[in-house]
């Protein structure tokens, strides 16, 4: 299966992921944020990063302009056995062109500290449950691969293959550490990506 295949099954997975966990129950921090779809201005985000930095990988560039970001941040009551399960994150470009503005305000310092410009993905698994945690996880731009490495990221995974693992637990990459009381079964029923 190519790229563009893979973020197109993806993104249908997403959608019916976030329609099946709010028929068992699970609450959505942001419901407007779950998937809203690409991003105004997503183009232009694109373009800026590639003239000021280099080239945006095509995994993350077709997630931005097919997906645009997700958020399944939230919580069911009844699910338990799992503390951090890292509900499936992905800024839209609008982050990541925050972000560029730091780098440039900074980039002699940051460049001399060989501290690159990162394209911000998530925050950690921590920081989803309002605890104080570590990096976020990000890719590095410019990019050489089509499908990068997710960096800081605890599966060390790349950024496409971290969607189909999330896919896989339900938009809960976390939950690969133990599921607890969790019906991932139920929830992924008929779901599949990946490369196969």
């Amino acid at each position: 299966m190519n790229l563009e295949s893979r973020i197109n099954a993806v993104g249908e997975s997403f959608r019916l992921l976030a329609k099946r966990l709010t028929e068992w129950g699970y609450k959505f921090d942001r419901p407007s944020e779950v998937l809203p779809g690409p991003e105004v201005g997503t183009e232009a985000a694109i373009a800026r990063i590639e003239r000021e930095v280099g080239p945006v990988p095509l995994g993350l560039r077709l997630f931005w302009q097919r997906i645009g970001s997700v958020n399944f941040c939230g919580m069911h009551s009844e699910w338990q056995g799992y503390e951090y399960p890292d509900p499936v994150f992905v800024y839209p470009p609008s982050a990541a062109i925050r972000e560029l503005d730091e780098f440039l305000a900074d980039k002699d310092e940051r460049l001399r500290c060989d501290f690159p410009y990162l394209v911000p993905i998530s925050p950690d698994a921590l920081h989803k449950e309002d605890v104080s945690g570590g990096m976020w996880y990000n890719v590095s731009v410019p990019a050489l691969a089509a499908d990068p490495p997710l960096n800081d990221e605890p599966h060390h995974t790349t950024f496409v293959a971290y969607l189909e693992l999330a896919v896989q637990w339900a938009g809960f990459p976390g939950l690969s550490e133990g599921a607890g009381a969790w019906p991932i079964a139920e929830l992924v029923r008929g779901i599949r990506v990946g490369e196969s």
